[in-house]
């Protein structure tokens, strides 16, 4: 009897080399460019007003981090699938969509590609000397409690929430055959067409809206690695990984409820984790 997954569709293979290959390195490169160009946003828009952050830098920098997950995912989700994110590898993991092995690869070379995106951004933004660095939010957009209001219980919470939405999202649409498809053949170097890197990057956009003031929004652990290890700010880091894996899980461990309306096996979804349909 074949192993399945929770939704009764079978679980990937073990990948070929070459396919584990292109997926590892498009992630790296994904990772990259979305800390540079997510944390960026953070570096050169970070505005505070008493010490509370101005409401439009934050809705700059929530449409920044939206869209650059909405681009990439759609740039990837031919080749990796799209993750960009280790939460959502993790669920994907545990669901069995996404192999084990790819799954560690993925992991592995985001938490590098987010290092290097780091790096870079921390060189662009370096000043001369005896002059002001570039950048306004003062470590690389690194999370971290927003203000003395903000507690730790408030800063998992909100974390596991964001990440609660944004893995739901990516199960519902990325995920699930029935929904936000065209018809076709193939999700994958096919004639099938899914806007689900639309919603996904909203789901992203509302998440940063909410958490920004709060934790400076991850919902995504590899996202605050490198900005933590160029700058060397490790404040309640424990935070950024507890909070987005609880809330992967918990969008995981739902959708596999009656309440979810999951694809049967002969409607297979647009898969953003392998590469192929």
């Amino acid at each position: 009897m074949p192993i399945v997954a929770f939704d009764a569709t079978p679980r990937e293979p073990m990948p070929g080399r070459r396919d584990l290959l292109r997926g590892t390195l498009s992630e790296f490169v994904a990772m990259t460019l979305f800390v540079f160009f997510g944390c960026g946003a953070a570096a050169s828009n970070a505005h505070f007003s008493d010490g509370d952050w101005d409401p439009a830098s934050v809705t700059v920098i929530a449409l920044q981090f939206g869209l650059a997950i909405t681009v990439l995912v759609y740039a990837t989700a031919h080749t990796s699938g799209g993750h960009v994110n280790a939460a959502v590898t993790l669920g994907l993991t545990v669901s069995g969509k996404c192999h084990p092995i790819r799954g560690a690869a993925y992991f592995i070379a985001q938490m590098l590609g987010s290092i290097a995106g780091a790096a870079i951004l921390k060189g662009a933004t370096h000043g001369d000397a005896g002059g002001e660095d570039l950048d306004r939010s003062g470590s690389l957009g690194s999370n971290g409690l927003q203000n003395a209001s903000v507690n730790l219980h408030n800063a998992v919470a909100f974390e596991f929430v964001g990440t609660f939405l944004l893995m739901y999202t990516v199960l519902e649409t990325a995920v699930n055959g029935q929904s936000l498809c065209t018809d076709g053949e193939s999700s994958i170097l096919g004639n099938k067409l899914s806007i689900a890197p639309l919603p996904i990057g909203l789901a992203v956009f509302i998440a940063h809206v909410v958490c920004i003031p709060v934790t400076g929004c991850s919902i995504n652990p590899t996202r605050s690695f490198g900005p933590a290890v160029v700058s060397n700010t490790w404040d309640d880091h424990w935070v950024w990984w507890v909070g987005p894996c609880a809330g992967s899980l918990g969008a995981t461990m739902v959708r596999q409820t009656p309440l979810s309306d999951s694809a049967p096996p002969s409607e297979r979804a647009v898969n953003i984790n392998s590469g192929r349909s």
